[in-house]
């Protein structure tokens, strides 16, 4: 029998699957493991957004102990600075919107940015603007990614914004210097203003949960591996009996 003959030997092939096997259940366990961090922040997030309103003051002590503020409800009174008011591309049912973001100076000394919710953009010229001390009532939102790769920069000087920069955002807003710095967002909730716009939205994670399917997909490679290994070794070990009845 010539050497290109003869069929392959198993013992690389059993050692190379076993290698591929080992990393596909490791990817799957990985994502297993991602998956219940991710039920678990999501389970805290919805804690956040049911408990009852609290203060800024609150929130700024509950971060510092180490506790994910975000979708925190809170409550305060504040005045806004309407001249340093920002816009943030987006969507309107459907269509072309604005975020309208907007400083204000909380009673008890904060200076912080109220997302006020969304209006058409024909109605960006145009839109409430309450004067005088405002009861709000909105949850936190960190808004701490940064700029996106396709982002393009800020600009304060023309009031163009495409992505979350509350430092800069704050350091615009012409608020007195004296007020402490929240590094977060309020963002109002629906029902908590009257004006017709812009319109406070219903607050939304924007965490993504598909871990489960990635962890199936991995074990399933894993499993497929095996079978096709099998079936292979399987084949060799019929030619290698079939080459000894020669």
């Amino acid at each position: 029998m010539r050497p290109q003959d003869r069929p392959p030997r198993i013992w690389p092939i059993i050692v190379a699957t076993a290698l591929a096997f080992a990393i596909l259940m490791a990817l799957g366990t990985w994502q297993v493991q991602r998956l219940h961090w991710k039920e678990d922040l999501l389970a805290k997030l919805a804690t956040n957004a049911a408990a009852e309103p609290i203060s800024l003051a609150e929130v700024e002590q509950a971060a510092a102990s180490g506790r994910d503020p975000e979708f925190m409800r809170v409550r305060f009174k504040a005045s806004y600075r309407h001249d340093g008011w920002k816009k943030m591309i987006s969507t309107f049912d459907g269509g072309q919107g604005w975020t309208i973001l907007t400083p204000a100076a909380s009673l008890d000394g904060y200076a912080v940015i109220v997302d006020r919710g969304r209006l058409p953009g024909q109605r960006l010229e145009n839109f409430d603007k309450p004067e005088g001390e405002q009861d709000l009532l909105g949850v936190i939102r960190a808004h701490n990614k940064g700029q996106g790769m396709f982002d393009p920069n800020n600009d304060p000087a023309t009031n163009q914004w495409y992505w979350w920069d509350v430092p800069a955002m704050i350091g615009s807003s012409g608020l007195p210097a004296g007020l402490k710095t929240s590094p977060f967002v309020v963002q109002l909730l629906p029902g908590s203003v009257t004006a017709e716009f812009p319109r406070p939205e219903e607050p939304r994670s924007d965490l993504s949960n598909n871990h489960l399917g990635y962890a199936i997909t991995w074990f399933g490679l894993a499993l497929t591996l095996l079978g096709v290994a099998g079936f292979y070794i399987h084949d060799i070990r019929k030619q290698r009996a079939a080459n000894l009845k020669r």
